[in-house]
Formats: C-alpha cells, sequence, structure tokens
C-alpha cells in the first residue's frame, strides 16, 4: 500500500529543508574567508586615512639596443622593457605615438609606466610600488589583479547570493522566528533606503 499523502508530502518537505539547510552551510563556510577578506579590505579603502596606503614612486632611465629599434617587433620591445626595469605584471597599456611608444604595466600593488623614445631607444620608467594592504586592497578591487581577482569577485558575489537566498528561504520554515526576521529585514531595508536618500541627495 502507498503511504497516506500526508505523510508524503511531510518526507518531501524535510527533505527540502534538509538540502536547503545544507547549501546555506556549506555555503557559508566556503564563503567564511572570501568574506572576511573583502569585509577587512572594504573597510581599509573606505577609511584610506587612518592606514599606511601611500605608494612610494620610483624613477629610471635606460636605452634600448638600436637594433631593435630597425624594425621594431611589439613583443621584442615589450620583452626588452621588461628585462631592462625588471618590470612584472600585465602589459594593460600598448600606445604608439609618432615616435613615442607608451607601456602600462600593472599587478597588485605595483604600476609601472614606460616612455619610449623610437628614434633613440632612450626609455623613462615611471613605477609606484605600495605595501601588503596596497595588494590586498588591488584584489578587492579587481583593478590589477587580473583574471585571479576576478574570480575572487565572482565567487564571493555568488556565494552571498546563495547564503542570502537560502537564509530567506530557512527563515521562513521556522514559524515562530518569522516576526524577529521580519523585523531586521525591515530595519535592514530602512537603513538602506536612508542610505541611498543620503547618496543621491
Amino acid at each position: 500500500m502507498s503511504e497516506p499523502e500526508p505523510k508524503q508530502t511531510k518526507r518531501r518537505q524535510g527533505a527540502w529543508k534538509r538540502w536547503t539547510r545544507t547549501v546555506h552551510i556549506y555555503a557559508s563556510l566556503l564563503g567564511l574567508l572570501l568574506l572576511l577578506f573583502f569585509g577587512s579590505t572594504g573597510f581599509v579603502l573606505n577609511h584610506e586615512e587612518w592606514f599606511a596606503l601611500a605608494r612610494a614612486s620610483e624613477q629610471g632611465q635606460a636605452t634600448l639596443p638600436a637594433e631593435l629599434l630597425s624594425e621594431p617587433e611589439p613583443l621584442a620591445l615589450v620583452e626588452a622593457v621588461r628585462a631592462r626595469f625588471d618590470v612584472r605584471g600585465a602589459l594593460v597599456v600598448y600606445e604608439p605615438e609618432g615616435h613615442e611608444l607608451r607601456l602600462r604595466f600593472e599587478r597588485p600593488g605595483e604600476e609601472s609606466d614606460v616612455t619610449l623614445d623610437l628614434r633613440s631607444g632612450a626609455a623613462q620608467l615611471y613605477r609606484q610600488r605600495g605595501g601588503l594592504l596596497a595588494v590586498l586592497t588591488d584584489f578587492h578591487t579587481g583593478k590589477t589583479s587580473g583574471g585571479v581577482g576576478g574570480l575572487m569577485i565572482d565567487a564571493a558575489a555568488v556565494l552571498l547570493v546563495l547564503i542570502s537566498l537560502s537564509g530567506l528561504v530557512l527563515w521562513f520554515t521556522l514559524p515562530k522566528r518569522r516576526a524577529m526576521g521580519a523585523l531586521s529585514l525591515l530595519v535592514a531595508l530602512g537603513v538602506l533606503a536612508i542610505a541611498g536618500a543620503y547618496v543621491l541627495a
């Protein structure tokens, strides 16, 4: 004989609740370090004046070999600049302007600008380097961290959505706590509305 309909319904509801709780728990565990990282670095970025985020400036000069300039190959020029100035990071700007070539390299905590005279081979470097906090905050913004920083931001965003939605579903399954949960949600929405009104004013 088949089970009575109410028992089957309760069993399905129980399995659904367990699955939601499992998603919530593991998403929270996986997101713990990412959320701590983005929370702490976000606080640092919001209060830069409290922390040592100033970057040290460095300048340098060099002359590239004449054979590189007769028929300049982009890759050869870039690698020659890297070798002469010990430049690291991704090439984000390759901009020829007449007889000059402007290059920009970026990596977390470091930005290097190089101007190269294609006639004389004279190259000038202007570099800014930061400490550990500068590296971490660059990962937070994803500005100079390339694909790794982007993946971290995407992972944190997906985990936040999972944690929020599964938590909301679990809240609906706890009748005794719905009132307190609704009050907390209203307070949060009120704070967001006030903050939004302040920003837009």
